[in-house]
């Protein structure tokens, strides 16, 4: 009996990066190196993020979510490589964001993914036209790497992002995303979430230095 979507389902996840390589990095909420707080604590969550994501309809959901009950330790490698592809796209660009050369061992890790994945990448005709369609192969556990991990490349081989991503300036968070304002002034990685505490802190700095008698 395979499991519904609403029994795995288990966090709404938050897209606001405009990238999903960068979505995906912000799986984990705080700052790296200070108390981070980990998002995909199970296989069911990557699936689950997956779905949200787009890389996955509900139907191929439920069925990497039974198929993960029947394979547990495949499931957990599959989710241990996960982690490990963010961890090392998340130092990536976080490097390149400082204005940094990325650590090769980084970079390694992204090629590994690539190496195991992209042959699912092939040419199709749609329309008049043809375009690249990764083939559904719903039923195997590492499906959803596939494209992250391309998403990632595609970003690091475009022509000027680099200077556009960006980590937010919120005091405990570390999220990255792509910078695509008209005059490249964002800030926060949400202004309704980490820049409205932004906002109330300055209102309370300001407020706390109009009533002391001393300024």
């Amino acid at each position: 009996m395979r499991v519904s979507p609403a029994e795995f389902k288990t966090k709404k996840f938050e897209f606001v990066a405009g990238n999903l390589c960068l979505d995906f990095c912000n799986t984990v909420g705080g700052k790296r190196g200070g108390i981070p707080r980990e998002y995909l604590n199970s296989f069911r969550d990557f699936v689950s993020w997956s779905e949200q994501a787009g890389l996955l309809d509900k139907s191929e959901a439920e069925t990497l979510q039974w198929r993960a009950g029947q394979e547990p330790a495949e499931a957990q490698a599959v989710l241990d490589r996960a982690v490990a592809l963010r961890e090392a796209a998340y130092h990536l660009f976080f490097q390149l964001a400082q204005k940094k050369f990325p650590r090769k061992s980084d970079l390694a890790k992204l090629n590994e993914e690539l190496g195991l994945t992209q042959n699912r990448l092939g040419v199709m005709e749609q329309g008049e036209g043809f375009s690249w369609v990764w083939a559904r192969n719903g039923e195997s556990l590492d499906y959803p790497l596939g494209p992250i991990a391309r998403s990632a490349a595609e970003l690091l081989t475009s022509r000027g992002f680099a200077s556009d991503i960006h980590r937010c300036e919120g005091q405990n968070c570390g999220w990255l995303f792509i910078d695509s304002s008209k005059n490249h002034s964002r800030r926060w990685c949400d202004m309704r979430d980490c820049g409205n505490r932004a906002k109330v802190r300055r209102h309370r700095l300001r407020k706390a230095k109009s009533s002391d008698p001393k300024s």
